[in-house]
């Protein structure tokens, strides 16, 4: 075999590539090592010189079925390919590879290069057909080895998962007792902060929301490593993600379920190369072992399955036409309940600066779900004016009773935040007592180490008086303890829904959130006959069907105030100033155009838009003899009527005698007359003198005779 080394081989340099699986076989199987670093010593026995041989010992402790992260392996290849190398020792084919597409990669490169392999049974020159042979058989040697132990391991490991006696790193809130059956964590602390996690979640319904309560009240959530059989890791107190909340609940594990198989590894290729294996969630008909009732849970089978139904229901990454998905902050109402009439598929929101509309995004000739035309759209201010008008005239005193559940659900909520914050307090005394232990079981002479314990003794009871700290600051703030007056209080304005509705404090996902528990779903179907309208089919949880109806108007006159508030616009003006016509519509729930709230300057483009001007600002009109819109006459008008003076009839206004009422610029008085008044006022003495100084005067045409 010397034979195939030549004087060529021999001026290039030698590479020795030494590799171990893991690092336990380093630490463990240190014989195998040390014959790997013998290979340097053959290659200057077979001619090279020291200088020339250079060890390769980076990989040890790493797998050779991918040569992903093995720079070393990558490091022979390119030397390889460049010519450098004149020989690669090894101490068997597995050791630089147990895949096969590595193998002849590397084998194409040393034949291109004439580059030799050795390893402990000989000398390969892989451009010989035989030693090609070889090589190649030893490379799928090698890689059908690396199948045959994963397949006898993976046999053990299923086979002891379907008894469920395989142990794996068990959830937070589980330990493995002496006899290896999964208990919950005896720190009750760990165990009140999980269950805090299930019953937060029943209340909020998302796992945002519990992340963000934990959040707002400080609190931590537990985190135990593994640390082999029944012995306790270290617990770690960490802000709680809501990512790590969604596992919680998604872990068939808290339901008192076993199971093996949920998240296997799959492999992500780029290129044509694998980089890294993935796990991912398989869907629970595909576990390979599922064993109910395996130990205790902490929600129910029944439970767990509605938390993921909420789950799923509250994503909103997938496809429309599924799932509601949880209420967010936009302004539109109706997101995640509407259905198109037409196609059945889900409809959404678009948003835009003038306003926002529902549309179908289905082609009405397309059953792939990928036209790009759209199926048809609506206006959606108007619709949820309309939605909101209807549903809040179908709740009567009678249909709700919510209020005691939320009542106690509420004090139940403080109840369970008190005691986390005993339990946090006590396992905090408890940790500074122990430092406090350990200070003083140290030998006074033993100087660095009673330093050390101090300063953990002293970090313990900082913390105790940080955490006391902000208990207090909690104590302070209001917590709810209602009177039997303060519940009845309460319970009647719950059951004035319209009020709570629309009540500002009230945030439009609120109102969403109400409107989902209320309703099911909202079928929208166009009309354009006898006029452009959107009929709406309302289902309520309990499967009773409403219909209500909105103006579908163009794209010209979507933002147009409807007719029926610009009727109510022009009955308030007589009697009100525009900021008090704001106040009532909004008090009633009416909404502009665009679906905004009422301001003064509303008012005013409204009344102007439509040619609504005041009668009271008309000062032409309240000069002369003719009557405004609803009747009433200026002073003037009466005083040339029935033949007084202003002053007069201002003096017949305070005594009761006429009716009148002030425009709302505060200044012009208007009146009833009629014939009958007529005839009795020209009866009755002018009055003069004392009424001079308190007459108002508006137009100085008319003066006291």
């Amino acid at each position: 075999m010397t034979m195939k080394i030549t004087a060529a081989h021999l001026e290039r340099r030698a590479f020795v590539y030494l590799r171990q699986s893991t690092p336990d076989q380093v630490r463990e199987h240190s014989e195998s090592t040390t014959r790997q670093y013998a290979l340097a010593e053959r290659a200057q026995t077979l001619g090279w010189r020291a200088e020339q041989v250079r060890v390769l010992d980076g990989d040890l402790g790493k797998s050779g079925k991918t040569a992903e992260g093995r720079d070393d392996f990558h490091q022979v290849c390119a030397s390889v390919g460049l010519g450098e190398v004149g020989a690669v020792f090894a101490l068997e084919a597995s050791r630089l590879s147990r895949s096969q597409a590595d193998w002849h990669r590397l084998l194409e490169l040393c034949a291109w290069t004439h580059t030799l392999l050795v390893d402990h049974d000989g000398i390969y020159d892989p451009n010989d057909f035989n030693d090609r042979v070889l090589l190649g058989f030893k490379g799928t040697w090698s890689h059908t080895e690396l199948h045959s132990m994963r397949m006898r391991l993976n046999g053990a490991r299923k086979n002891k998962a379907s008894r469920g006696e395989l142990r794996v790193s068990p959830p937070t809130g589980y330990v493995y007792d002496e006899d290896g059956a999964l208990v919950f964590d005896p720190d009750e602390g760990v165990v009140a902060a999980v269950r805090r996690v299930f019953d937060l979640f029943r209340s909020l319904g998302s796992a945002y929301a519990v992340a963000r309560h934990f959040a707002a009240e400080g609190a931590r959530f537990p985190t135990r490593r593994w640390v082999g059989g029944s012995t306790l890791g270290p617990l770690e107190w960490r802000p709680l993600r809501a990512t790590r909340v969604g596992s919680i609940l998604s872990s068939p594990i808290y339901a008192g379920t076993y199971v093996y198989g949920r998240r296997p590894a799959r492999p992500v290729l780029r290129d044509g190369k694998l980089v890294r294996m993935r796990q991912v969630t398989l869907p629970r008909g595909e576990w390979e072992v599922e064993l109910a009732g395996a130990h205790m849970g902490y929600v129910t089978a029944e439970e767990h399955e509605e938390n993921q139904r909420m789950l799923t229901m509250n994503r909103t990454t997938i496809e429309t036409g599924e799932r509601q998905g949880r209420p967010r902050e936009g302004a539109a109402l109706l997101p995640g309940l509407i259905l198109c009439g037409r196609c059945g598929r889900r409809m959404q929101v678009r948003y835009r600066d003038d306003g926002h509309s529902y549309f179908c995004a289905r082609s009405d000739n397309d059953t792939s779900n990928t036209g790009a035309s759209r199926c048809w759209s609506t206006p959606g201010a108007r619709l949820d004016a309309a939605i909101e008008r209807h549903v809040l005239a179908q709740l009567t005193e009678e249909n709700l009773d919510l209020s005691l559940e939320v009542l106690r659900r509420l004090e139940a909520d403080e109840g369970e935040t008190e005691r986390q914050w005993q339990l946090r307090l006590e396992r905090a005394r408890q940790e500074a007592a122990r430092a406090e232990r350990q200070y003083n079981l140290v030998e006074p002479e033993n100087r660095l180490v009673a330093r050390t314990v101090e300063r953990r003794w002293e970090e313990k009871l900082a913390d105790l008086a940080e955490l006391e700290e902000r208990y207090a600051e909690a104590l302070a703030k209001p917590r709810l303890s209602l009177t039997t007056e303060e519940r009845a209080r309460i319970l009647q304005l719950a059951r004035d829904l319209p009020a709570v509705w629309r009540a500002p404090t009230t945030r439009n996902e609120e109102r969403k959130e109400l409107l989902g528990l209320l309703v099911q779903q909202i079928a929208l179907v166009p009309e354009d006959l006898p006029r452009r309208q959107t009929r709406a089919k309302l289902l309520w949880h309990g499967g009773k069907v409403t219909e209500a109806t909105a103006e579908r108007p163009d794209k010209y006159t979507q933002f147009t105030t409807s007719s029926a508030i610009l009727e109510e616009i022009a009955h308030l003006m007589a009697d009100h100033t525009d900021e008090e016509i704001a106040a009532i519509l909004n008090a009633r729930g009416s909404r502009t155009g665009r679906n905004k709230t009422w301001t003064r300057q509303a008012v005013i483009s409204a009344r102007q838009n439509h040619d609504l001007p005041r009668p009271g600002k008309d000062s032409r009109r309240a000069s002369t003899l003719e009557a405004r819109a609803d009747g009433r006459y200026s002073a003037v008008a009466v005083a040339r009527t029935v033949g007084v003076c202003r002053q007069t009839v201002h003096a017949w206004r305070e005594a009761g005698i006429l009716d009148g009422v002030v425009d709302p610029g505060g200044r012009t008085w208007w009146f009833t007359l009629s014939e009958e008044q007529i005839a009795e006022l020209r009866k009755r003495p002018q009055v003069r003198g004392r009424f001079e100084r308190k007459t108002v005067v508006i137009d100085n045409e008319v003066q006291c005779g």
